[in-house]
């Protein structure tokens, strides 16, 4: 732990799994949240990417180590994905508001998912929304969708404008220590 974790009355080692297809931001909201970068080129997960971010919470005299896996999202990797989702303490279910595939998988998803964690708190999250241009997927299918599978919230996110990145797992992460 770090010193400062040391001087706060809790602390916490939380997994959250960032799961969704390939291609959706999963990676660059994860980037953007634990280091404030963006990269243009799409570079695939192969397995999974892991990130840290350390939270302090002085609200709450808490302080909370978030281990962030970003989850592969292609169909060849389903094989190696089960492995990674154990031990979750929360998901993030992300799609991309230009891709409606995306957005329709995210039940098989869940699905996947729930066969080895069940009962974790999750989230959604449309991401891109700087391309309002090529959306297809409208906010109001998205917070329908959110209630259907029982998120606990939706969000819309764009990781390369740093767009309510924050907030979703400042949210999450306050819902796991309830």
């Amino acid at each position: 732990m770090s010193k400062e974790a040391v001087n706060y009355q809790q602390n916490y080692v939380l997994k959250v799994c960032v799961v969704g297809n390939g291609g959706v931001g999963k990676t660059s909201i994860v980037m953007q949240y634990c280091d404030g970068v963006f990269r243009e080129n799409y570079i695939m997960t192969i397995g999974s990417n892991f990130a840290v971010k350390n939270l302090p919470l002085p609200d709450l005299n808490t302080y909370v180590k978030l281990q962030l896996w970003d989850i592969a999202g292609q169909k060849h990797f389903s094989f190696v994905r089960p492995p990674f989702y154990r031990g979750a303490s929360a998901i993030i279910y992300v799609f991309d508001i230009t891709r409606r595939d995306s957005f329709l998988d995210i039940p098989n998803w869940k699905t996947e998912v729930e066969r080895i964690v069940s009962d974790k708190p999750f989230i959604l999250i449309a991401n891109k929304t700087d391309l309002a241009d090529e959306r297809v997927v409208s906010k109001k299918e998205g917070e329908t969708l959110a209630k259907e599978i029982g998120a606990l919230k939706y969000f819309e996110t764009s990781a390369k404008e740093f767009d309510n990145i924050d907030e979703p797992f400042l949210f999450l992460t306050e819902k796991m220590l309830e």
